[in-house]
């Protein structure tokens, strides 16, 4: 039989010792909250389920792992099992991309991460972990996109939007442009534009290899001719994901 969430959950409670009562009180939720949402039909909310994942040592997708799409219409944001259109799991064995710590409101929602550095503990709000040449770093997600897949031409829950900052990509990318970015993508093609990670956040660059040095380097290039290019060793620049797209204001 196919487990849900219910039966991983309670399958998990009991591998760990915890009966509804004491895990509820684990989770600092109450005597009842996991009576109520696995024999009264509460729906569970995103951060409430958080806190029982913790309690019980795993990550959050280990238990809601089925297609689901959050409601809008409870006290706390609930799950809500979703017949279509069907919910695409983060990959987390890859080695680009973002850990687990943010899910899509909307079916096939695409995170749109603050592209400043990145976000502390202390962060308010969710916060998407990405992950670039082995190095974390948390971003707050300030909103969240739907673009058609066939639009899109990219897995929307592997794509993040990122607002453009600063005039260094003048002409070619704005202020007010918004970029999709395909994290997926990790190898450096000559003169594509990605975004990368010089240690102070995400920015949007274009790069260029230089096969003939040894070790190769990359020239790291902004549009506007009055900031000059940067050269790195490649093994140093830590790509989070190739541009595939803009988003302007007319």
């Amino acid at each position: 039989m196919e487990q849900t969430w219910k039966s991983r959950l309670d399958l998990l409670m009991r591998q760990k010792g915890f009966n509804m009562k004491s895990l509820s009180l684990r989770a600092e939720l109450g005597e009842t909250y996991v009576r109520d949402i696995l024999k009264r039909g509460r729906e569970p909310g995103v951060e409430k389920m958080r806190a029982l994942a913790d309690v019980l040592g795993v990550r959050l997708n280990e238990i809601m792992s089925e297609p689901y799409t959050v409601t809008r219409d409870s006290e706390d944001r609930g799950f809500r099992e979703a017949d279509a259109p069907e919910r695409v799991p983060f990959d987390e064995a890859s080695d680009n991309g973002w850990a687990e710590g943010w899910q899509a409101r909307l079916p096939g929602g695409s995170a749109e991460v603050d592209a400043r550095a990145g976000a502390g503990d202390g962060a308010m709000g969710q916060v998407l972990t990405l992950r670039s040449g082995g190095i974390q770093s948390g971003h707050l997600v300030t909103g969240e996109w739907v673009v058609p897949r066939a639009h899109l031409g990219a897995n929307p829950a592997r794509v993040i939007f990122i607002p453009v900052i600063g005039t260094s990509m003048q002409p070619i990318l704005n202020p007010s442009d918004v970029v999709a970015v395909d994290t997926t993508v990790s190898d450096i093609k000559d003169a594509e534009i990605y975004v990368i990670d010089e240690g102070d956040g995400p920015s949007v660059k274009r790069l260029r290899l230089n096969h003939d040095d040894n070790p190769r380097t990359v020239d790291i290039i902004s549009e506007n001719p009055a900031v000059p290019p940067k050269r790195r060793p490649a093994e140093l620049v830590r790509v989070i994901g190739l541009v595939i797209g803009k988003w302007s204001r007319m």
